[in-house]
Parts: C-alpha cells; sequence; structure tokens
C-alpha cells in the first residue's frame, strides 16, 4: 500500500463545483484555512442546463466574479417559454413582474467548464488550497467534533483532516451517503445533455417542451452554442445505444425540437446524470455539513440548481465562522444553517413539487398553460418566482392558484 501523509486543515470542502468552491472562496477570505478537493481537473464539463437565474448574478457579484462571467459573452435570457404536450406555449418575461425587480432583467447561460473555472479561481485566489484530480476513499468523523478524509492523488494517499468537512460533491454525495441522511425520491429521471450549434430559431429566451414522461430543454449559452437537454422518466426511457442514441431518440418525439435540430449539430460528449429527486433529512452533522447539490435537487426543470448552491454558500458560511470561532461545530451547533436554508428555499421546494406534478400530468399543464398564455402578468409572476426574485409565497397564494384553474 502506496504510504499516507497527513495535512491538516481548518475545512475542507469536497467537491469543487459552484457549491464548493464559493463556500471555499467566502470562507478563505476570511482567513480560514481551506482545502478543496475535486477529483477532476479544470476545465471539466458537467451535464447541466447551465442556467443561472437573475438572482444567481447578484451573488456572482457579491463573489466578485461577475464581470469576469460576462466577459465570456454569455448568453442573456430574458424570460422562459414552456410549450406543453397539445402545444400550447405560454412565455414569461424577467422583466415583467412588477413590483418584483429582478437583479438583472435577464438570466445567464454559460457553459459550466467556463463558470466552474471562474469560481475555482476566485477560490484560489482568496487563499483556498486546490487539490485537483484527488479522489475522496474515505471520510471518518472524529469524537472531537472534526473529521478527516482518506484522498487518492496519483499513485499516492493521504488524509486530510479538518475542524470540519463540508459535502459540496453532488448529486450522489459521497458525503451525504457518510452521514446516513440521503433520501431517494420516487421520480427517478435521467437527463442527457450536450452543446449543438446551428439550431434554428434560438433567439433570447429558455425553452422547455413537455411531453409525457419527458421534456427537452433548449438554451442559448453564448458564442454560437446551445444547451440541449432531455429529461426522461425511466418508463419511456429508450432502449440500449449509448447516450447520444439516447437523447436523438428523446428528441424524435418531440417534432418541433426535432425540426428545429434537423440541421444542427452534436459538438460535445453527450453526458448522462441522474437519478433527481434526492434530498437530505438534514444538511448537518458532527463536523460536517452539506451544500449545493449534495443537500438536496429535486429536478432540473426550474433550474435553480447554480443559485441554490450559490446562495447556499453564502447560509453556510456565516454559521462554519461562528463555528470555528467558538470551537463547537457538532451537529446542534450547525442546526441555525439548516433553518436558514428553510426559510431561504422551502418555499421554492414546494413551487417545484407543485411544478413537477404539472408536468407529470399532461392535461393539467395543457389546461395551466392555456391559462397563462391568455394572463402574461401571471406567467411572469410564475417565471419570476422560478428566476429566485419573485417571493415563492407569491405564486403559492390560493387566489394565485384559483386564477390558474378556474
Amino acid at each position: 500500500m502506496p504510504p499516507r501523509t497527513s495535512v491538516t486543515h481548518d475545512v475542507v470542502v469536497v467537491g469543487a463545483g459552484p457549491a464548493g468552491s464559493a463556500t471555499a472562496a467566502l470562507l478563505a477570505a476570511e482567513g480560514v484555512d481551506v482545502a478543496l478537493v475535486e477529483r477532476h481537473s479544470f476545465p471539466r464539463a458537467k451535464p447541466c442546463s447551465e442556467y443561472l437565474s437573475p438572482e444567481a448574478g447578484r451573488v456572482l457579484e457579491r463573489l466578485g466574479v461577475l464581470a469576469e462571467i460576462e466577459a465570456e459573452q454569455p448568453a442573456h435570457l430574458t424570460g422562459m417559454r414552456i410549450v406543453s404536450s397539445s402545444g400550447t406555449g405560454f412565455l414569461g418575461r424577467f422583466a415583467g413582474a412588477g413590483a418584483y425587480p429582478a437583479f438583472a432583467p435577464y438570466g445567464l447561460a454559460v457553459p459550466r467548464a467556463v463558470l466552474d473555472r471562474h469560481l475555482v479561481e476566485a477560490a484560489v485566489r482568496a487563499g483556498a488550497r486546490l487539490y485537483e484530480r484527488t479522489a475522496v476513499e474515505e471520510l471518518t468523523p472524529s469524537g472531537w467534533g472534526g473529521a478527516s478524509v482518506v484522498v487518492r492523488a496519483g499513485g499516492g494517499r493521504r488524509t486530510l483532516s479538518a475542524r470540519l468537512i463540508v459535502g459540496a460533491d453532488g448529486l450522489h454525495s459521497r458525503v451525504a451517503r457518510r452521514l446516513g441522511v440521503a433520501r431517494q425520491g420516487r421520480r427517478r429521471r435521467f437527463a442527457f445533455v450536450t452543446h449543438a450549434v446551428d439550431v434554428r430559431g434560438m433567439g433570447d429566451l429558455g425553452e422547455m417542451f413537455v411531453a409525457a414522461g419527458a421534456y427537452v430543454g433548449l438554451a442559448p449559452v453564448g458564442r454560437g452554442l446551445t444547451n440541449v437537454a432531455a429529461v426522461v422518466e425511466p418508463a419511456v426511457l429508450p432502449a440500449g445505444g449509448g447516450p447520444a442514441d439516447r437523447l436523438r431518440a428523446l428528441i424524435a418525439r418531440f417534432p418541433t425540437v426535432h425540426a428545429r435540430l434537423a440541421e444542427a449539430r452534436f459538438v460535445a460528449p453527450v453526458l448522462a446524470v441522474g437519478p433527481f429527486a434526492r434530498w437530505t433529512t438534514r444538511a448537518t452533522g458532527d463536523g460536517v455539513a452539506l451544500v449545493g447539490d449534495a443537500a438536496d435537487f429535486y429536478d432540473p426543470f426550474t433550474g435553480e440548481g447554480i443559485f441554490a448552491a450559490l446562495r447556499g454558500a453564502e447560509l453556510l458560511v456565516p454559521h462554519v465562522l461562528a463555528g470555528l470561532a467558538s470551537g463547537r461545530l457538532a451537529a446542534g451547533d450547525l442546526a441555525g444553517y439548516d433553518r436558514a436554508r428553510l426559510r431561504a428555499f422551502g418555499g421554492k421546494w414546494v413551487l417545484e413539487r407543485l411544478i413537477g406534478w404539472a408536468v407529470a400530468v399532461p392535461r393539467v399543464l395543457d389546461h395551466v398553460a392555456t391559462r397563462l398564455a391568455r394572463r402574461p402578468e401571471l406567467a411572469d409572476l410564475l417565471i419570476g418566482a422560478t428566476g429566485d426574485f419573485v417571493p415563492a409565497w407569491r405564486v403559492l397564494r390560493p387566489d394565485f392558484a384559483w386564477q390558474l384553474v378556474r
């Protein structure tokens, strides 16, 4: 067995996606000794809708990277268009939510390879130590409230000890499984994602096309690229073939999308991810906390994954700093983070599940789409809520629901 060395940090963050890099950047800026562990190297692609809601831009500005991201020429999405299985569509604009002004009248769409590189560079500039191509093999809580992780890089193994471990290791979080808090829902959807060029009819909108058991999303992500993603339930998952074959088979079920992709070319590998609909019973343990998709991810339809990752990092950091200062980092000491997550995301969790139910029942979505097509002010509010700047409670009120169903 290769020799094992030991390194001690205040905090070890497992996973250098948006949640992990933002957490590391914010902590390092406060003088915390942070290790950021990532099993891949940068830049690297990730299967993702690559959409950042208008409020995500506000967090990027606070992190000091918004100007850098804008310099990459991302797409500016001014709203969302949803098309039901009957062909009925409605459009919601971010600029149309009246009393709830957005940070910007658009959301950003940018390849994850670009976004993640800028965020991890921000963490390193702030003072975090980055361990790339480093896989976590073991995680062991200690009796004094801290924890250690055994990692492998190349042919060597080392132990990283810390007062706190932050699990930012995504949908299939090893840290969440080690805590015993990960739960899987019944809607085990999978996604297939790629980039394409020469897609017809792309403008300044994200578009979602829904059919029974599946939906397809199209969104420009800048520099002539279009993010093409299909999400599908296992019951209608095309059999056989690789991810690219399955994505093409799914697109063929959507005649409008198929026609718009007739002359398009996939210019990146088709990546698969899932199943979704996972959550955790809590995001804290003794010397451990979870952030981003490691804490929860329901479904990509409403596109809040990156915002939740960035905002979750902001919610976590004050509790980590307080725990490091007091020397108290047990689960009970970190429980304020769980309460902060509930206050910040609780309404959105309810809204996500209601939208997921509507998307899964074609006649319901057809009816709602028809109503929203006639009432654009309601569509703007709903899209604003999915864009994270209209409070979720505004569209969860009975009077809003009544206007959709009557």
